[in-house]
């Protein structure tokens, strides 16, 4: 083999395994990023009312925290932050100082749906009216070794009151949900008939 065809060779895997390693980098960069743009902000301990409802259903919540998380933000703005599909959807745009109510929903909600099962999540529905438009949040519950939280899963606002059959239909609306073996509170705080009346 003459020398020009090794230097050949030799350049060739150089670059290959350059670009090769170079991906890597790529790949280790975009995920560090995607675990340092996953924040939490963890927002208080689930009320007695809330923990002994749990309980009826045989959803151990006790110890556990209710945290909003970077991706929830993220989440909500990008499919509920837009005024003009949310209009055409009954809804008004989640904005900042929604997503700073969620302390006081999960404290004093009008209505709760404890326990939804979604695929192999297990979901907390809470709903508060604000002046004329009901706030919808969910939780989902996560009972896992490390995370034992009730984390921030999605918001948006309804125009208008609410009943409690309008919220239980809202929660009981999206496919493969089971709300079976639900516990719903009323008036835990705030407008026990929803702000209705």
């Amino acid at each position: 083999m003459s020398i020009e065809i090794l230097i050949k060779i030799y350049f060739t895997w150089h670059e290959q395994n350059s670009r090769g390693n170079q991906l890597e980098k790529n790949k280790k960069n975009r995920y560090s990023k995607q675990m340092d743009s996953f924040q939490k902000t963890t927002i208080g301990k689930p009320e007695k009312w809330l923990i002994e409802a749990a309980a009826c259903i045989g959803l151990e919540i006790a110890g556990f925290t209710h945290e909003v998380t970077d991706n929830f933000k993220s989440h909500v703005f990008k499919q509920h932050g837009n005024e003009i599909s949310e209009k055409a959807r009954g809804q008004i745009a989640v904005t900042q100082s929604d997503i700073a109510k969620i302390p006081n929903i999960v404290k004093t909600p009008d209505f709760t749906i404890i326990g939804i099962k979604r695929d192999s999540e297990t979901l907390i529905a809470y709903s508060k009216k604000y002046d004329n438009n009901t706030v919808i949040y969910y939780e989902e519950v996560l009972t896992g070794k490390k995370s034992k939280t009730l984390r921030s899963k999605t918001m948006f606002i309804k125009i208008g009151s609410m009943s409690k059959e309008t919220f239980i239909n809202i929660a009981g609306n999206h496919a493969h949900v089971d709300m079976s073996g639900v516990k719903i509170v009323v008036g835990a705080g705030g407008h026990p008939d929803g702000g209705t009346q």
